[in-house]
């Protein structure tokens, strides 16, 4: 595995930076050639921006970047656009996924010529260990996004995935939302055709639950997409066949 930009979106993460550390020592185990690790601040109030610098000064692969603005779609578009590499890892800071979803990712996506992989999951045969309430309120979305945008939901969208960041050409006209921007990608990879694969994943997640706030913005968010002029158009281009 080789030549690999790695992004991490960060939100007020100061506690858990330090599983970057086992990042970079799983890379090292895995022998990945040519790789680099992003780092993205994106709105955080406690010392994440700090932490990031710290470790940029330390690596030498390692490139940090702050912005002022709570966005998880800005600030993935902002990595995007910084990573000199064109096959594009998104991951989690919170170590709930299996790492080796990335490189079974990588020989799949040569092997069959993918755009995208993603790791859902509500993949059938993926093993998830998480709180109840979790998994609850999981369903519930995954219910209400098929409700919004019908069958072209047809698994979890907010997961870890690997793209060729030539072949994704649409991520720079995602929005900027902060709750929403991967859903956005998964409708997009949908609507415009991409050829795409979905593979199961382990996953230990330990969050409890998410705040009643943001469940509201992601509905929100998503409502608002539903109904703007960028997915009207791409409904129509996945229509036409």
């Amino acid at each position: 595995m080789k030549n690999i930009s790695f992004l991490f979106p960060l939100y007020n993460e100061e506690k858990r930076i330090e599983n970057i550390s086992n990042f970079i020592n799983w890379i090292k185990e895995n022998k990945i050639e040519n790789y680099e690790i992003i780092l993205i601040s994106n709105g955080s109030t406690d010392n994440t921006k700090e932490s990031i610098s710290e470790y940029e000064k330390k690596y030498s692969f390692i490139k940090a970047f702050n912005i002022t603005e709570k966005s998880r779609g800005k600030s993935l578009k902002l990595g995007v656009e910084k990573s000199k590499y064109d096959l594009i890892a998104i991951c989690a800071i919170d170590n709930a996924w299996d790492l080796n979803f990335y490189i079974k990712s990588y020989k799949l996506m040569y092997e069959g010529g993918y755009s995208v992989i993603f790791g859902p999951k509500t993949h059938e045969k993926s093993e998830v260990d998480r709180p109840i309430l979790r998994k609850v309120i999981s369903v519930i979305s995954s219910l209400f996004l098929k409700i919004l945008f019908g069958d072209i939901v047809d698994q979890d969208t907010q997961c870890i995935r690997i793209f060729k960041k030539k072949e994704i050409t649409f991520y720079k006209n995602l929005s900027n939302n902060n709750l929403f921007s991967d859903v956005e990608f998964f409708l997009f990879t949908k609507l415009l055709k991409t050829k795409y694969l979905s593979i199961p994943v382990k996953i230990k997640d330990n969050k409890g639950t998410v705040s009643i706030k943001m469940m509201f913005y992601f509905v929100f968010n998503a409502i608002l997409f539903r109904f703007s002029k960028e997915y009207k158009i791409a409904l129509e281009t996945y229509k036409k066949d």
